[in-house]
């Protein structure tokens, strides 16, 4: 028995399938045959039985299968923590991102990260919103997710990173142009547009608003779109403040005192039990002790 023949069986096991399994190996599904004979002959037992064009692991295959895959997994993380003490650190990194952070939060940890492990982990990064890159890490289809946090995801970890403030925007000809700070009483008398409330912020900014007295038009998903439109409308636009502001020259930013600090923190979310790479395990921890969320001193 040798530990490519080892290898070989969880892929079927996995798989159930001589042919799948075999071409994902690549390998002859004699070979692949051969291989599964050969570790039945020196255990002295039965692995498989046939189903059809299927097989499925005998009761013996699903004892031996729940050892075989650990002692594999902690090998090839051994063999990774090796190449990452030798800078050799490699593989991908699937990454669903809210907008908000994709131009310069999530770019800065992907810089400094790198600088510490090593430059050949690659990054493979998709802007969504955050239901579907929550839905997206539960179908295992991203390693790591940068959104906002939802309830009742049992199954996942979030990890609070940054606090994006909540503030007003209004172009520069609008009345409230001359104010810095603004009360949501001084709000009462003009139009307010806002997120849409399909996502986590814009059911939280409609929460918020409502508790003033105040209610808004929520048919918006982004800072731009936004800002696009206070810049020919007398509207106030309520957002998150994010690099996205940063093009627009003619807009005035007014704080909002009255909104809570920890209003709105971007999140990193995993499953908190899936099996990672160490390239993503490495990441995980690196943004949790580095980036995390720390609430500043002061705060309400």
């Amino acid at each position: 028995m040798n530990l490519s023949h080892l290898y070989y069986f969880c892929k079927l096991a996995e798989l159930q399938h001589y042919t799948q399994a075999a071409q994902e190996l690549y390998i002859t599904q004699p070979s692949l045959s051969g291989a599964i004979a050969c570790i039945e002959d020196e255990l002295g037992i039965k692995l498989f039985q046939k189903r059809g064009r299927n097989v499925y692991l005998t009761k013996y295959g699903k004892e031996f299968y729940d050892y075989v895959s650990v002692a594999l997994r902690e090998l090839d993380k051994g063999i990774a923590v090796a190449k990452e003490n030798a800078g050799l650190m490699g593989g991908s990194i699937d990454i669903g991102c809210i907008s908000t952070i994709q131009g310069d939060y999530l770019p800065t940890v992907i810089r400094d990260f790198k600088t510490q492990k090593g430059p050949n982990i690659k990054f493979n990064i998709y802007q969504v919103q955050t239901n579907a890159i929550v839905k997206a890490i539960k179908a295992d289809l991203y390693d790591i997710g940068f959104c906002t946090p939802l309830n009742n995801e049992h199954d996942l970890y979030f990890v609070p990173l940054l606090s994006q403030p909540l503030i007003a925007v209004v172009n520069d000809k609008h009345p409230l142009a001359v104010e810095q700070t603004l009360t949501f009483e001084k709000l009462r008398d003009y139009q307010i547009i806002s997120y849409q409330t399909e996502q986590p912020v814009g059911r939280n900014i409609q929460t918020l608003l409502k508790s003033h007295g105040l209610t808004a038009d929520h048919s918006y998903s982004d800072e731009v779109t936004l800002c696009g439109l206070v810049r020919i409308e007398p509207s106030v636009a309520i957002l998150l403040q994010t690099p996205s502001l940063q093009q627009f020259h003619d807009l005035h930013v007014i704080n909002l005192p009255e909104v809570p600090h920890d209003f709105h923190i971007v999140h990193m979310v995993f499953k908190q039990n899936r099996y990672h790479i160490r390239a993503v395990e490495s990441f995980i921890d690196f943004v949790a002790a580095f980036h995390s969320y720390v609430p500043p001193e002061n705060a309400n």
